[in-house]
């Protein structure tokens, strides 16, 4: 008509199907020409104006929609779809109060859609960070229409918040008894148990996914992330391969089947699939760190150094790759750079003990002691009960000439952790010297012959 410079006759459901569809797919500038022909052919229709409201407020004219509905008040305050577009109104300027008083309005209006209302109530709860309150009102919702997929995705997210995955299990086996064949309700109800760590229940929640939907993709994906945890990796390749079916998530599913191959040793398949996830999405930091693990396997040195430095090119502040990295340079020998490396890791808060061992260990086939000394103050400052830490500070010590001081500590380490003297030794070679120490070690192997 617009192309046409004509004027048709349009019904009044049919103004509010275009302007539906205009709004919908954002194309705003023809949904207020829809609006013009409104005021024109129908002037006096207060459901067009609720949708001219619904418009403005999409437009961000916030205070022109409510003043609209504010004029056709009196008229339409019995209209539940009067108070729901008032409602989202309000949500949308954040007065979440005001949007759930329109709410409760729109209740007393009407007995259809109540599912609707319902699940309206509860987002606006949740904005107002009031979980256990949005938990009921989509209970209700679900009440009402215990097929409602958003109410239970939303529900789902609820108790995800809250962390009440026990909550989560008993309803949605409740609510299995009322649909038994709605594959979201068991893939939900899966999903509780994989989160609660009951992970065989999970397991069979899911095949019961796919025995109702074998297309059901995400419940392949989460099934196969459960065999994972289980380390029942062959099984879990299987279903990630079976999920890639569906062409969504490539790049991560080949990620985590590179990952499942690395945890079988093989890193051959390792390395093709994450080198398939890479050319899906090149910023995939991990898996550019995971195929630098495999070239490290191969022995493929300078790649596996290339590749790890990609991944810090694509997240510069992850402290766990830095870390990565600098013992790649310490395997290597490239020992300055990794020590370099290890401060940037700790620098961008990698900090787990791992870290501490390894850069003691550095520092001391560096023979660099000042060095040590101050890795192993940092270290036991946050870790103060770590054996390995207290064992390389009995190696400084004796390099400072300590012996007492080192002889006491060192025999405090080994009555914890006998075994750790092969680690002394390893790190200080002079201690066969000692007959102290000597005297040590063939009673710590006595003791374990005893044993």
């Amino acid at each position: 008509m617009i192309e046409d410079g004509t004027s048709l006759y349009y019904e009044v459901d049919d103004l509010e199907f275009l302007l539906d569809h205009f709004m919908v797919h954002h194309r705003l500038e023809l949904a207020f020409k829809v609006v013009e022909t409104a005021h024109e052919q129908h002037p006096q229709n207060r459901q067009l104006s609720i949708k001219e409201a619904e418009l403005l407020s999409l437009s961000d004219k916030h205070s022109e929609a409510l003043d609209l509905l504010s004029k056709i008040e009196v008229l339409e305050g019995f209209n539940p779809d009067f108070h729901i577009t008032r409602a989202t109104i309000w949500s949308q300027m954040g007065s979440y109060q005001n949007a759930i008083k329109a709410l409760h309005q729109a209740l007393e209006c009407t007995s259809a859609d109540l599912d609707v209302i319902y699940m309206n109530l509860s987002i606006e709860h949740q904005n107002l960070e009031e979980f256990e309150t949005a938990i009921t009102y989509l209970q209700k919702a679900l009440e009402v229409n215990p097929n409602n997929e958003d109410a239970l995705y939303e529900l789902a997210y609820c108790y995800e918040i809250t962390r009440e995955y026990r909550d989560a299990v008993s309803y949605f086996n409740k609510l299995i008894d009322q649909v038994p064949y709605n594959g979201h309700v068991w893939f939900n109800l899966g999903a509780a148990y994989q989160a609660s760590g009951d992970l065989e229940k999970a397991l069979t929640a899911f095949d019961y996914v796919n025995v109702i939907d074998e297309e059901f993709h995400a419940s392949y994906f989460n099934k196969a992330n459960v065999l994972v945890r289980l380390e029942r990796y062959e099984e879990a390749i299987d279903l990630y391969k079976k999920a890639l079916d569906f062409d969504i998530l490539d790049s991560l599913i080949y990620f985590y089947i590179g990952d499942c191959y690395d945890h079988l040793d093989k890193p051959k398949q390792a390395l093709v699939f994450f080198e398939k996830a890479i050319k899906k999405d090149d910023n995939m930091a991990e898996a550019w760190v995971g195929a630098a693990s495999a070239l490290d396997e191969l022995n493929r040195e300078l790649e596996a150094l290339e590749y790890a430095k990609k991944a810090l090119v694509i997240d510069e502040t992850n402290g766990d790759y830095h870390c990565f990295l600098a013992g790649l340079q310490m395997k290597y020998d490239l020992l300055d750079e990794s020590a370099e490396s290890f401060e940037k890791a700790i620098e961008h808060g990698y900090i787990e003990p791992d870290l501490w061992e390894d850069y003691c260990q550095l520092a001391l086939s560096m023979k660099n002691y000042t060095l040590a000394e101050r890795i192993i103050e940092r270290g036991l400052h946050l870790f103060p009960d770590h054996d390995l830490l207290h064992l390389y500070k009995t190696i400084y010590l004796y390099t400072q000439g300590k012996d007492e001081e080192a002889f006491e500590l060192l025999v405090e380490v080994l009555i914890q952790e006998p075994s750790l003297i092969e680690e002394f030794v390893l790190y200080y070679p002079k201690a066969v010297e000692s007959q102290d120490i000597r005297f040590l070690i063939n009673a710590l192997n006595q003791k374990d012959s005893d044993a």
